[in-house]
């Protein structure tokens, strides 16, 4: 498998992710002190848009997020289920990138809408991956913020109401949330998947496509993908074990009171300038 030459195509980051978490793990989460009032300015949000509503848990760094859904109340339909959503900061880099890889992105670029104050207003562009389509445990798709998105959603008398980077938009987000003095989480780095052999394959095809490259490694079952602003490391997934199971994280600082919080089925690990949260089977 190939990759289009990097200099040909938009940088492409990661924007965001989400897993379906068993209800147990994700209820830990949501009760816990110190992430929701300490580790990242984060919020219980439900979620409309034209085709459907939702609601998740949301941490926000300062270039990407992740959301966690409880299996109970999910719009996928089992735990492990994920989500990897590529970002672009550059306008019109989507239509470029949907230009140039032609069969690997789904035919058109879709516009998605949010509903504020009793209107749908668009959110953002996206292109999603043909062979990991929003039906399947492993979705992917490249996102745009619409260039009038924060002239419409909570503008700011004294903010700036125009931009589409993902720092533009998640300042936003965090403007209008209760302020947080100095958050831990500073950005997702890496990301651990649990993939049979046609997602991996499939996943492998689209990151080469945007700008990760495969590195070598002494265990033959374990992918790295390295890429512009996050790692990807692929493992077998297994009857128990499927979807996103790892999460690295670049911290602003370790926590006063411990290093270690057992949530659920998951773990959060601090050390030094990373955290690391696993997640259990």
């Amino acid at each position: 498998m190939s990759a289009s030459p990097p200099d040909l195509l938009p940088r492409v980051f990661l924007n965001h992710f989400y897993v379906v978490l068993d209800s147990h793990t994700y209820q830990a989460i949501e009760k816990d002190p110190f992430l929701r009032k300490q580790f990242a300015v984060n919020e219980k949000r439900t979620t409309t848009n034209a085709e459907m509503t939702y609601t998740g848990l949301y941490f926000y760094g300062i270039n990407t997020y992740f959301e966690f859904f409880d299996v109970g109340n999910s719009p996928k339909d089992q735990a492990g289920d994920s989500a990897i959503a590529f970002g672009v900061d550059q306008s019109g880099a989507i239509k470029a990138l949907h230009e140039k890889l032609g069969s690997s992105l789904e035919p058109s670029v879709k516009l998605v809408t949010r509903l504020h104050q009793g209107k749908q207003i668009p959110w953002f562009f996206m292109a999603t991956s043909s062979s990991l389509p929003y039906e399947s445990g492993l979705s992917c798709w490249v996102m745009e913020y619409h260039p009038e998105f924060l002239a419409n959603w909570n503008p700011q008398a004294k903010g700036a109401n125009r931009g589409i980077t993902r720092k533009d938009i998640l300042r936003r987000y965090s403007e209008v949330l209760t302020p947080m003095d100095e958050p831990y989480l500073e950005d997702v780095v890496g990301l651990t998947v649990a993939v049979d052999a046609l997602a991996k394959d499939n996943l492998i095809d689209l990151c080469l496509q945007l700008g990760h490259h495969i590195q070598e490694n002494q265990n033959e079952e374990v992918v790295a993908l390295p890429g512009p602003d996050f790692d990807l490391h692929l493992i077998p997934a297994s009857e128990n074990i499927r979807g996103i199971r790892k999460i690295k994280m670049r911290m602003r600082n370790l926590p006063r009171h411990g290093k270690e919080f057992p949530l659920g089925q998951s773990v959060l690990k601090f050390a030094g300038s990373s955290a690391m949260w696993t997640f259990g089977g």
